[in-house]
């Protein structure tokens, strides 16, 4: 991995991040359309950040830090912003926020004792931020337009549900294993 700070993956996160006050305000001024509309643009950066980084080999430790902190905090932003105005239940805003502080207080851990921290999203966690993603964007698009189908959004909230304690409990059990392997050798 190159070690250039200022590179344009890192600028289009660093731009994800800037969006996402933005995204906040707009879901708490109760216009989930420009909401859906910053998140779309959103989306669209975190695509290109990577494509670029792959492409042109602007992979770096710092860009492999920020993007998964930019979703982080845009997902994490939406969910409490939603749950605060009654578009989730506390189910589910317990079991993203909970994940979410296990794996950033398993990340602070594990490099304090074992000094090699490597992100590394399982598939089992993107396919969960993909989750988490469909699901705010569902209910932002149901508050604006009030969908019909609440199968499909009840569905949706229950996949999202599980498989966010799954990759909870996956990211506990992987960094127990490596902590331990590290602290053997």
């Amino acid at each position: 991995m190159q070690e250039r700070i200022l590179n344009i993956p890192n600028l289009l996160t660093l731009g994800r991040i800037l969006l996402t006050p933005f995204i906040i305000y707009a879901i708490l001024k109760h216009q989930p359309v420009l909401a859906l509309l910053l998140m779309v643009i959103a989306g669209l950066t975190d695509m290109l950040d990577g494509a670029i980084a792959r492409y042109f080999n602007q992979r770096s430790i710092v860009g492999a830090y920020m993007d998964p902190l930019a979703d982080k905090l845009m997902l994490i932003g939406s969910f409490v912003t939603l749950f605060v105005i009654d578009q989730i239940p506390l189910f589910l805003f317990i079991a993203v926020v909970f994940r979410d502080v296990v794996i950033i207080i398993g990340a602070i851990a594990y490099e304090l004792v074992t000094h090699k921290l490597e992100m590394e999203p399982s598939m089992a966690s993107k396919a969960t931020t993909f989750l988490q993603i469909i699901f705010v964007l569902a209910t932002l698009a149901d508050m604006a337009w009030q969908l019909p189908g609440d199968t499909i959004q009840f569905g949706l909230l229950w996949l999202t549900f599980a498989f966010t304690c799954l990759s909870g409990i996956q990211y506990m059990v992987v960094w127990m294993k490596k902590a331990v392997t590290a602290e053997d050798s």
